[in-house]
């Protein structure tokens, strides 16, 4: 059972899917070869980076191959898996002893500066924090929260911030900011992989994502109490950052470049003031770029997973889902063995009714991989018949930041051969295969 992020690191050497970088590297050239990485589909850890003591992992979901060994199951299953145990809870068990208190700074001691955070896009504004777990509690109802929210560097006990107007961390903020209180948070960083996952659900507001957690790992996540602020956090987890948001402080942040692969401007965001910061000893932080295979696998493994459920419940026979196609989740695919002539066209309206920033969506026949660009095109060119296959839905909520008016109109394609014609749109197969 993988316990922690050391678990899961052993886990892929044991399968090859590493690369461990001994040799001296320098921080700014780090992001090459997290590219790199991302195109051979491995992760990597860095042990020597020029000027820090402190290690840095990434591309922790290099492959769908990946998640399918930790749920026991193939690559076709990962998003029924996934979806089985997203709809159980499992709540996580307080712990004393932690390895994430192995050391422990305050006052003068902090200086998040000295791990080896990097600058993912040329033009952004620092080095950023991109793979924490923020942790924090309603105000009102002291409801757990986590996400995962952007932070950049700005001095040694102090980071910006960047929460969305509809995350549940801004609902907190601003119920503390009507009490004239800070909102204390923890920033946990180094991860089990299935705790992100379960960070990014986004579930209703009265649901903890560590409950989440623990159904996904199928165990309790141990917490610990913080050292400085009245929060619980991963004991495994390899730093934790605690710390508030003072209420009305804002100050510039950016510019970032986001997951469509566009740099987000300078805007006002919040500021996180750092009381202490907690550790293993040799800790290893992680990056997530956006954009990266590492960032769709987040954003799209449990949009996937609400997207199945929805489909099985109106008994379509799914084959595979992928919402993962342009290194985003606003464009996906799901492959079926059709029953009726026009169920393809309920599927989409029912995908973009059950995820909002959805865009574009294909339906595709059983013998099309959707994990496969290629596959997806060849029936676009052989199946699609547009004059009756293409459905738009204009004047539709998209993705929230479009001042253009990219993301308000739907497209679905039904590429899929007609029904009871199999004789005719039969693949060729070469003999034995």
């Amino acid at each position: 059972m993988i316990k922690d992020l050391r678990d899961y690191l052993n886990m892929l050497e044991d399968q090859e899917w590493i690369d461990i970088i001994n040799e001296p590297v320098e921080l700014l050239g780090i992001p090459a070869v997290m590219k790199e990485q991302e195109e051979k589909g491995r992760a990597v850890l860095f042990k020597n980076i020029t000027g820090y003591d402190y290690s840095l992992v990434n591309n922790l979901f290099g492959s769908r191959q990946f998640l399918a060994e930790v749920f026991g199951c193939t690559i076709d299953e990962v998003v029924k898996v996934f979806a089985e145990r997203y709809a159980g809870r499992i709540k996580p068990k307080m712990v004393e002893d932690a390895p994430v208190h192995q050391v422990i700074l305050q006052g003068d001691d902090i200086d998040v500066e000295k791990f080896p955070f990097i600058v993912h896009g040329a033009k952004d504004g620092g080095r950023y924090i991109t793979a924490g777990i923020v942790i924090a509690k309603d105000p009102e109802t002291g409801v757990r929260n986590c996400s995962i929210n952007r932070m950049q560097l700005k001095g040694p006990n102090k980071t910006g911030l960047r929460m969305s107007p509809t995350q549940d961390l801004e609902s907190y903020y601003k119920k503390a900011q009507k009490r004239n209180m800070n909102l204390e948070i923890a920033v946990s960083i180094g991860n089990h992989p299935l705790d992100l996952l379960a960070a990014a659900c986004g579930p209703p507001r009265e649901v903890d994502e560590f409950d989440i957690a623990g159904s996904l790992r199928g165990e309790p996540v141990e917490l610990v109490k913080c050292v400085t602020v009245d929060l619980e956090v991963p004991a495994r987890a390899e730093v934790v950052i605690e710390g508030y948001l003072a209420p009305n402080e804002l100050e510039p942040e950016g510019p970032f470049g986001d997951f469509m692969e566009f740099y987000i401007p300078v805007m006002d965001n919040h500021v996180f003031h750092i009381t202490a910061i907690t550790m293993r000893n040799d800790p290893i932080v992680q990056a997530i770029s956006a954009g990266s295979k590492d960032d769709v696998t987040l954003l799209a493994t449990p949009r996937e997973a609400q997207l199945y459920k929805v489909f099985k419940e109106m008994n379509v026979d799914v084959k595979g889902i992928n919402l993962a196609i342009c290194n985003n989740y606003l464009t996906g695919a799901v492959s079926i063995r059709k029953q009726l002539e026009f169920e393809p066209k309920n599927i989409m309206m029912a995908a973009f009714g059950s995820f909002k920033f959805l865009k574009n969506f294909i339906v595709v026949d059983h013998d099309v991989d959707v994990y496969n660009p290629k596959d997806i095109f060849w029936a676009l060119s052989t199946r699609l018949r547009a004059e009756q296959g293409v459905l738009i839905v204009p004047n539709a909520v998209g993705f929230g930041r479009d001042v253009h008016g990219i993301h308000t109109t739907k497209m679905g394609i039904d590429a899929t051969a007609p029904l009871n014609c199999w004789d005719e749109f039969e693949r060729v197969t070469i003999p034995g295969g």
